[in-house]
């Protein structure tokens, strides 16, 4: 009898602690949602854009013979949060790594020759940014949206030269802005897979286009 009223209440217990935590659980049940935008939604992104907007950060080697400017990016990642149906913050991440370089005749130290050296920078351009987005248009596959950013924008530049009696001494200059990074743009995302979709701006910023992919998390279901 003892045995028996024992195993009744670990059964009760058990009943009780099931039912008190289905009650808890559901109310944050992780399920994915059926738009491609809504509150609470967690998106990853990354991108590339093109043109870069880079015509101003070298002007004053412009003139020089042989100048050339060359970059790999913009690189943009995004992490955005949905604060409601319709808006959302994110933190918008760049990266371009320009290569400039030109040619300055010198007289040869060694040989007394008048001979042509080649002159550089290598530039890293960092930026992020505190971004909101507006969604105008979301369906389940489609996300249209208009946003707009500002932060920091950080440049770290080494400059090299074939020159060796200059090797420590050769500063290169730039025109650089103020260190402060902005964007504006109007976007399009198509889910082609329930996480998964791909993303096209138009905009003002590090580039006047990009696109790249986007990743849907789970996010808390509404009570």
């Amino acid at each position: 009898m003892n045995r028996f009223l024992f195993v009744l209440l670990i059964l009760m217990s058990y009943t009780l602690y099931s039912d008190a935590q289905e009650k808890s659980v559901s109310g944050w049940d992780y399920l994915w949602d059926q738009k491609a935008h809504e509150k609470g939604q967690i998106h990853f992104s990354y991108g590339y854009g093109q043109p870069r907007l880079d015509n101003k950060l070298f002007d004053y080697q412009r003139d020089s013979t042989n100048f050339k400017v060359v970059g790999v990016g913009p690189f943009y990642w995004k992490a955005e949060y949905g604060l409601s149906r319709k808006l959302s913050v994110a933190l918008s991440a760049g990266y371009i790594l320009y290569k400039s370089e030109w040619t300055v005749n010198r007289t040869d130290p060694f040989t007394g020759n008048f001979l042509p050296y080649r002159y550089g920078t290598t530039l890293h351009d960092i930026s992020a940014n505190l971004r909101f987005n507006y969604h105008l248009i979301v369906t389940k596959d489609v996300d249209f949206y208009v946003g707009g950013g500002v932060g920091y924008n950080y440049f770290m530049n080494k400059d090299f030269t074939t020159y060796s009696p200059e090797d420590t001494t050769f500063k290169s200059q730039f025109k650089l802005p103020m260190p402060i990074s902005y964007e504006m743009s109007i976007g399009l995302r198509y889910f082609f897979l329930t996480r998964t979709a791909i993303y096209i701006e138009a905009g003002i910023g590090k580039s006047i286009l990009q696109a790249g992919f986007v990743f849907k998390f789970r996010h808390r279901k509404r009570l």
